[in-house]
This record gives C-alpha cells, structure tokens and sequence, in this order.
C-alpha cells in the first residue's frame, strides 16, 4: 500500500484515469518505450524529477490501514486493477508509475520522469511498482505476474543503472508503527508471501 493512503470509498468511475496498457508479455519494451517517448498516455501528477533515479519500490495494493470511524486497525484486500487505479488516479497526492495484475497485465500511470508520491522521503529518486496482492504473507504472487514484475525490472535496471541493492520492498523503507495500534507496522508490503531474493535473483543473475 502506498504511503499515507486512507481507506476511502471509491470513486464511481474513472474518467480522469489516463493510462497505458501493456499486454500480457507482448513486447514490453517497447510498450516501457512508448509510455516514456508519449507521456500524453500517462497521468500528469508529480512534479518533474530532481533527483537521479536510484531505486525501485516494490508494492502491493493489500495491506493494513487504520479504520476511520473505529480508530483500530483493518486489513484491506487487494481489490481489482480497475479498483487501484481508479482510487490512485483520483488521490490529490499519491501516484504510482507501473501497476502488474495477477494475470502479468501491466499498466503504467505517472511518467517516469515525473515524481510519483508513493514511499516518505524517497519518492523523489524512486519508481514505484504496485503487484495486485493481499500483502498478508498467505496470498501466493502467480508466475505471470513474477514474470512480467522481472521482465520490467531488467527493462527498467538496464535503462537506469539500477543496482540489486536499490531494488527495495516498501516494509524495508517505512518502519513507522501503525497510528491506532503502536504493536503493529504500518507498512509490511508486498509482504512474507513475496520471493524478495528469488526474483532479484532472476533480474540480476540470469540472462
């Protein structure tokens, strides 16, 4: 879950939602490459970049959030793309660049160029990727949505010189407790569930 996310109704529709789709594995650099060349594809929220880009965050749309009426803590499901993205695309804030369902379906949203508020204190040199899960440790990731995650990671480490290291979960860099209940993080995506080393391993020492 994004940072400072509120657990809020859902809009009714998504007509400001500007997005760009890539199919199922079907050339995936070259839809990486349209996004960045046509940005009119894209959502344009967050101020332009002045940081060197160093780090990929990794997400996931599940995750524990504190009740506004009750003031204790609930989890939240990870809910549909189309769910995502239309509370994303409608926050005044938040912003995410690429969104992988299930199925390894890929959508991307704020330009890399642009800053996208995803994580506190590092969204200005970060990318930020949303994985449709539970975020609970029991919702299992499907290979084609590792696959596609792998696929735009190499894309992405290729075009930013990205490092094994400044690949992060979003629980390795907000350690805060949760408001309503200090036992308990506030922020543990994407989660036990996700094979952190497996996939690093994959970007970074395959061919």
């Amino acid at each position: 879950m994004l940072s400072d996310e509120r657990h809020s109704p859902r809009p009714a529709d998504c007509s400001m939602c500007a997005i760009y789709t890539c199919p199922r594995f079907i050339a995936l650099a070259l839809c990486v490459a349209t996004l960045l060349a046509d940005p009119t594809h894209a959502r344009k929220s967050g101020p332009p970049r002045t940081e060197p880009i160093t780090m990929i965050v990794l997400h996931s749309t599940g995750g524990p959030t504190c009740n506004v009426k009750t003031n204790k803590p609930i989890w939240v499901s990870a809910g549909t793309m189309e769910e995502n993205l239309r509370v994303i695309e409608a926050h005044p804030k938040l912003g995410i660049h690429y969104m992988i369902d299930r199925d390894g379906t890929l959508r991307a949203s704020v330009p890399e160029s642009q800053v996208a508020h995803h994580v506190l204190t590092y969204s200005g040199r970060s990318i930020a990727i949303e994985l449709i899960n539970d975020g609970d440790g029991r919702d299992p990731f499907p290979e084609a949505q590792l696959a596609s995650l792998i696929h735009l990671l190499r894309d992405i480490k290729t075009r930013r010189g990205i490092s094994r290291d400044g690949v992060k979960r979003h629980s390795d860099l907000d350690r805060a407790m949760m408001p309503c209940d200090k036992t308990q993080r506030r922020k543990v995506d994407p989660g036990a569930a996700f094979p952190f080393s497996a996939v690093l391993d994959r970007v970074f020492l395959s061919n």
